[in-house]
């Protein structure tokens, strides 16, 4: 048993590289105050289908140095079941990234709307994909070509973790992927949260009107 949990927690072991970008930080999330987190099951989000797939929501982002670089991470909470297309989604969200806020490197980790909800449990087998971006290669020291691309050959199980075997997706089927995504945007249950809180701040101003 003890073995088993092992194997299960070893893989998504970060490859030598990203060593130094990963190291340290669950120090900066809890102590920048650059983090963003919504522990809210994503599955309550207007939209998320189980037949559409595409639909997802951040569950929390954070910005951080390490040294002359800016870095991101990112956890999104996705509908998609298949592993191709939940790289898509996560591949989508970087490049969506790169364009909003221009780091110099992108972490984005895909979960299962399904899953767990607090920080603590979205590691290991919560973790259906692991998308690394760098727009510029040359202006990070994490990795030396623009992505990396790592996923758990499975479907969901139906409370939201994958148990599988690990790929690292060859740069010939990245660039394919790349090349499908017609329109890059961010998660659209975030699209939601926003215009919640929009209305949600306008109220007081139309009752102070009245």
């Amino acid at each position: 048993m003890a073995a088993a949990k092992r194997n299960l927690f070893s893989l998504f072991r970060v490859s030598r590289k990203l060593v130094l970008l990963s190291g340290g930080f669950l120090f900066v999330l809890g102590a920048s105050g650059t983090a963003a987190l919504v522990f809210a099951p994503a599955n309550m989000i207007p939209g998320f289908q189980e037949e559409a797939g595409g639909h997802c929501r951040t569950v929390y982002q954070s910005e951080f140095r390490r040294g002359k670089e800016k870095r991101l991470i990112a956890l999104v909470a996705g509908d998609d079941a298949e592993p191709r297309d939940r790289v898509k989604t996560g591949m989508r969200l970087a490049r969506h990234l790169s364009e909003k806020l221009d780091p110099d490197l992108i972490i984005v980790q895909v979960a299962d709307h399904r899953g767990p909800t607090t920080r603590a449990e979205l590691r290991g087998s919560a973790i259906g994909a692991e998308i690394v971006y760098a727009p510029v290669p040359t202006r990070t020291l994490a990795v030396s070509q623009p992505w990396e691309v790592r996923y758990i050959n499975t479907v969901p199980t139906s409370t939201g973790y994958y148990f599988g075997e690990r790929v690292d997706m060859p740069q010939t089927e990245i660039e394919a992927i790349a090349h499908e995504i017609e329109k890059i945007e961010g998660c659209d249950g975030d699209q939601v949260d926003e215009e919640a809180q929009t209305v949600a701040a306008s109220e007081p101003a139309k009752a102070a009107g009245h």
